[in-house]
């Protein structure tokens, strides 16, 4: 079986795009305690066992993730490390890489400055489930390496769960803690939010909430399926119940779905002679399939969704009111993504890394300035747009760097608009003189920098050697 130490370019191009992004330091080690990716401090340490007692070797033999808010008040989680009065560690969090549910290494954000550990310490909990994501993400390429040597079949994708959300803002997350309260719930929900924001990854963590992994969720798009064949599709059909019906007859998606959830996406395009029998369903709990005369006793959760203003569909007579209130027991509603930007780095991060496996190619690091554009960007198609756009950059892309360039066309059009007032606008003085700074580096420091005349640039740009070593330390250009 593949080890993360098979997979250590990966590795460090995760980890150097993470602390890119987020501004916490990462550190990965494998199964043998040694360190195989490391950003910072760690960089040096990469090849070197970690020490003993410490921290990630205890999360890496108890599988158990873990949080310290500050090592230097005396954490119970330090006191056996050999190297306990020596580390400059402040605050650490680290997540276990599972790989068929045995720890195979251990990924963490690690904090060195008093910014760093703040940021650990103020948000811990998003830390930890996106570490959650991230060793998931580890755990299928270490399976896509295993599915190379010995030609297995490829391990079917995971069904997600609350875990797999990602996002930190406040109101994103109070909303997550809603549908977490009333996933053991049998009640009825109705989703409503924009196309492209996640309904359905939702709709798929309550169910998964209440059930596990061993009952059924069955997804059904009411706009995509044509109205002659909603009422075969959603309750099925007895064998001869009419021309062209399969002998053996069809479950309909109801049946499928007993014991488990259906989702009814879209559920505003349901045409008014079926949200009658939609709601006969619902309220007697059993259907009877086309052309049979049994009757079929159904256990099944109903979560429905859509764009749509229900309300007002009620109003005007085009939407049941009887139908409306049945499934509005629980109503949550998904926010945009421009109503949640500060969740827009970990995306770009996230998407970032999954198209480097699905592309087999390195995770390119990403333009500040094209970050803070991306993130004012308004971004109408929500999460699926910004998904969509990372693929397509990631394909585009032929450097190390996602820059402007790789945008989508329809995009470039928007940057010669609104861009840089868009940034002025989100970006105070000290932020924009920085970002000047780096600007004005990068003109003078190509990518093979190690063949630069350092000592002619700050000639040029009246510093010294020093200070532009010191200033390229700071952006993090080498």
């Amino acid at each position: 079986m593949a080890s993360i130490a098979k997979i250590q370019d990966f590795a460090q191009e995760y980890s150097d795009n993470l602390a890119e992004i987020l501004g916490l330091d990462v550190s990965i080690i494998d199964h043998n305690n040694i360190r195989v990716a490391g950003t910072g401090l760690h960089r040096q340490l990469i090849g070197k066992p970690v020490p003993k007692g410490s921290f990630f070797e205890t999360i890496l033999k108890t599988g158990r993730p873990g949080i310290i808010f500050d090592r230097r008040e005396g954490s119970k989680k330090c006191r056996n490390c050999i190297f306990n009065k020596q580390c400059t560690e402040l605050a650490t969090v680290g997540f276990p890489i599972i790989k068929k549910n045995k720890p195979v290494g251990v990924i963490g954000f690690i904090g060195f400055t008093s910014r760093q550990k703040k940021m650990i310490v103020e948000h811990s909990g998003s830390l930890s489930k996106y570490l959650q994501n991230i060793s998931t993400l580890f755990e299928n390429k270490l399976s896509l390496e295993d599915c190379q040597f010995h030609e297995q079949a490829p391990v079917p994708p995971k069904s997600y769960t609350f875990d797999s959300i990602i996002g930190t803002n406040a109101k994103f997350q109070s909303l997550i803690e809603k549908a977490r309260k009333i996933s053991k719930s049998p009640s009825s929900v109705l989703i409503r939010g924009e196309n492209g924001t996640g309904k359905e990854l939702l709709a798929q963590a309550i169910h998964y909430g209440r059930t596990g992994i061993n009952k059924p969720f069955i997804s059904v798009n009411c706009g995509a399926i044509p109205e002659h064949l909603l009422e075969s599709e959603l309750f099925g059909y007895d064998g001869g119940a009419f021309t062209g019906a399969k002998r053996q007859g069809k479950e309909g998606k109801f049946e499928l779905a007993n014991n488990g959830t259906i989702f009814l996406d879209e559920i505003g395009d349901l045409p008014l002679s079926m949200q009658s029998k939609l709601l006969r369903v619902l309220q007697e709990k059993y259907i009877e399939r086309i052309g049979g005369n049994q009757i079929i006793p159904l256990d099944v959760r109903v979560i429905a969704a859509t764009n749509k203003d229900l309300e007002s569909m009620v109003k005007k007579g085009t939407f049941r009111e009887d139908l409306y209130y049945r499934i509005n027991v629980i109503p949550l509603h998904v926010m945009p993504l421009r109503e949640r930007r500060d969740d827009i780095p970990l995306l770009l991060a996230h998407y970032t890394g999954k198209y480097s496996l699905i592309l087999d190619r390195g995770i390119p690091g990403m333009n500040p300035m094209l970050e803070k554009w991306l993130m004012n960007y308004d971004w109408p198609g929500n999460i699926r747009h910004l998904q969509n756009v990372v693929e397509y950059m990631m394909n585009m892309n032929e450097t190390d760097l996602l820059d402007f360039d790789d945008l989508p066309e329809y995009m470039k059009e928007d940057i010669i608009i609104k861009p840089e007032t868009q940034l002025e606008e989100s970006m105070g003085l000290t932020e924009l003189v920085s970002e000047c700074e780096r600007n004005i580096l990068l003109k003078h420091i190509s990518s093979d920098s190690s063949n630069i005349d350092k000592e002619e640039i700050a000639k040029k740009l009246n510093i010294s050697l020093t200070t532009l070593y010191r200033k390229l330390g700071k952006h993090q250009i080498y």
